[in-house]
């Protein structure tokens, strides 16, 4: 039985698909750090020459967050008790996918944004999953998977003798 405060469509959402997401991107992100900065805007070439050492650290900064992302994550969607707990991760990080996604908008301009059909993996996950993930935030909080329940036993203001 899951400790989770959250209903089983969130819980696997969150609490097993959005973590197996952020190790591969750490894991693919980790193997060939140049793609990965490379492909964050397909549509702006880079050399291997323009991949600077402060372009490698940010680019291992970045990805050393995907791993940093996943303990809260664990916490908050698949071992928390207290669903005030879920709700707050779940309301702040449904606020960061907009800034995720404004951000490669920023990066790749809007007509290759919002050209879909020209996206490569990188911009789908960055964004597709982004706003995907971000639809089912707020349908959690808004109840419609069910309703966010604490599992633990609530005090109820009775002093002990």
């Amino acid at each position: 039985m899951s400790r989770s405060v959250l209903p089983t469509i969130p819980l696997v959402i969150f609490g097993i698909i959005e973590p197996a997401l952020l190790v591969w991107g750490y894991i693919s992100g980790t193997r060939d750090p140049f793609t990965f900065f490379a492909d964050q805007a397909p549509n702006h070439s880079v050399t291997a020459s323009a991949f600077t050492p402060q372009s490698e650290i940010l680019t291992l900064q970045i990805i050393n967050i995907y791993a940093l992302v996943l303990a809260p994550a664990a916490v908050a969607c698949s071992f928390t008790r207290d669903a005030f707990t879920a709700k707050v991760y779940l309301f702040f990080v449904a606020l960061a996918d907009w800034g995720h996604m404004y951000a490669v908008y920023k990066g790749v301009g809007p007509e290759y944004f919002w050209n879909v059909q020209g996206w490569n993996n990188m911009v789908a996950g960055g964004v597709g999953v982004s706003a995907a993930l971000n639809v089912f935030r707020w349908a959690t909080l808004l109840g419609l998977f069910g309703s966010v329940k604490s599992t633990f036993l609530v005090e109820t203001g009775k002093k002990r003798a």
